[in-house]
């Protein structure tokens, strides 16, 4: 009701304004034909028709070109107020001049003093209106800023309760490492108050060794727009609590860049890597133990099955014979299991630090040890070029024994024929070693990567059924991995990959 009734009071404002303006153009029109009219002269008329007839022109056309300006609708009223303000001041002015002459043209001078006081009064309302649009203008302004500061800081208000919401450490990072922003986390985990955090950098939260590593984490988030780290956060107590952070670079409100990310908690996840640490240990001593308190058993019985078979070789029937020497084969082939378990536990324990290997001279080692079978398999092994990686050697070494002498057993009737390339992807070198042998089926491909596990018949292929595995293991600690593509008859490709030389190796 209220936007209707100020509606009709702009409309009615600029009509009155259009209405005075018409009054005066009309009067002065007819001014000579008005009945109360005492001097009706063309010279009078002329002057009436200019001092009368442009403020009623001037007041018409304004008010009609109203909506055009930038005053406000509901200020109308203040400019035909302003006007009437006008027509009294006239009427005012026209009591003294009426009292001092003798014979005053009333009719004439009223027009004249009210036409020239309104179109004062117009122009006096066309600058006070003006102004209090600037005015209103203003103040809408002043409130549309107070409201958006409002809902800024709801806004805002919000972003914190969802950031201290989160069991995580949020955090926000300048290049000299200055908090710039953190969540509520990062306080109650530190014991460190907000304004004690607020003029601290990362590095404050560590100490030594972690507090290097902090500052150059911090360095090379800024530097490749991510960072990935590992560290022990210092409590303000002197408690170490083990955190991953992550984070990445973007841009603030500023345009300044900052890195922003998250902190977590990873005592659970270290700790049970001490766990399981501790339990590998204990079986890798176990099966070190095992294994070698097994071996001289295993000896024993051997060297007792040969020296019977030895000393009773003619008092013994041909199906006794047998029976010997069947145990003998199962006594070798259980030390031969033996001997690759004792390999396979050792693989982290026992390992070499990692060097530059070139895969030639390593392949080149292989093919010698492997002379006689190759000889009498008429094996033909091609190798390419092959690359420099990081890595064990000695380990290496027994990667590429296991497969060639795979490719080498496995080749079916026909004499093997064995290829080994490499290609690069990124950081790694993927090496494979192809043949043309018997092929593996596809539902048996990845079992044959478990201890112990084997598709042939022993009476068919020789082995201990550990290469593999151990293959694995060895390209698992190169931080590799190893896999097969074959077809049942048409050979099969074992392909792994290895870390490439480190350039500062070269």
């Amino acid at each position: 009701m209220g936007f209707r009734n100020r509606r009709y009071s702009d409309v009615s404002g600029r009509k009155f304004i259009v209405a005075l303006g018409g009054i005066f153009v009309a009067l002065v029109v007819s001014y000579p034909y008005l009945p109360i009219v005492n001097d009706g002269s063309s010279e009078l008329w002329v002057v009436l028709g200019i001092l009368v007839g442009i403020p009623g022109l001037v007041l018409l056309y304004g008010g009609y070109r109203l909506p055009q300006t930038d005053i406000r609708s509901e200020l109308y009223p203040t400019i035909g107020k302003w006007c009437l303000r006008g027509i009294v001041v006239g009427l005012a002015i026209l009591l003294p001049i009426a009292l001092a002459s003798d014979n005053p043209n009333i009719v004439g001078n009223i027009l004249l003093l009210t036409a020239l006081g309104s179109l004062a009064g117009f122009g006096a309302g066309m600058y006070d209106a003006r102004a209090k649009t600037r005015q209103l203008e203003l103040q809408e302004t002043v409130d549309q800023l107070e409201t958006s500061n409002e809902r800024l800081e709801r806004h805002q208000q919000y972003i914190d309760d969802i950031l201290d919401a989160i069991d995580d450490v949020f955090y926000v990072l300048d290049e000299n490492g200055s908090l710039k922003r953190w969540n509520q986390s990062l306080s109650e985990i530190s014991g460190y108050t907000d304004e004690e955090i607020s003029s601290m950098t990362a590095a404050d939260f560590y100490r030594d060794e972690n507090r290097e590593k902090a500052v150059a984490a911090v360095r090379n988030g800024f530097e490749s727009g991510s960072v990935d780290v590992e560290l022990e956060l210092r409590t303000k107590d002197g408690d170490t609590v083990p955190f991953e952070f992550v984070g990445s670079t973007l841009e603030n409100t500023s345009g300044d860049v900052v890195l922003a990310g998250i902190g977590r908690d990873v005592s659970d996840r270290v700790e049970r890597e001490q766990r399981l640490e501790e339990s590998n240990k204990r079986l890798e001593q176990f099966a070190y133990a095992a294994s070698h308190d097994l071996q001289e058993p295993l000896r024993m019985v051997s060297s007792y099955l040969r020296l019977i078979e030895n000393r009773a070789d003619e008092e013994l029937t041909e199906e006794t014979e047998e029976f010997l020497e069947f145990a003998v084969d199962g006594a070798d082939r259980m030390r031969d299991m033996i001997d690759g378990l004792l390999a396979y536990s050792r693989v982290e324990t026992r390992g070499e630090s990692f060097k530059p290997v070139d895969l030639n001279e390593v392949v080149r080692d292989v093919r010698d040890d492997l002379e006689v079978r190759i000889t009498e398999s008429d094996a033909d092994v091609d190798a390419e070029e092959l690359p420099r990686v990081e890595g064990d050697e000695h380990q290496l070494r027994q990667v590429f024994q296991n497969l060639l002498s795979n490719a080498i057993e496995y080749s079916g009737n026909e004499p093997p024929q064995v290829y080994i390339s490499a290609t690069q992807n990124s950081s790694m070198w993927e090496v494979s070693v192809r043949d043309e042998g018997i092929g593996i089926e596809p539902d048996q491909q990845d079992r044959i990567f478990e201890v112990f596990e084997r598709l042939q018949s022993q009476n068919d292929y020789g082995g201990s059924g550990i290469g593999l595995a151990l293959c694995e293991r060895i390209v698992e600690r190169h931080g590799g991995e190893i896999w097969v593509e074959s077809e049942p008859g048409n050979g099969a490709t074992f392909s792994f990959t290895l870390p490439a030389e480190n350039e500062q190796d070269q």
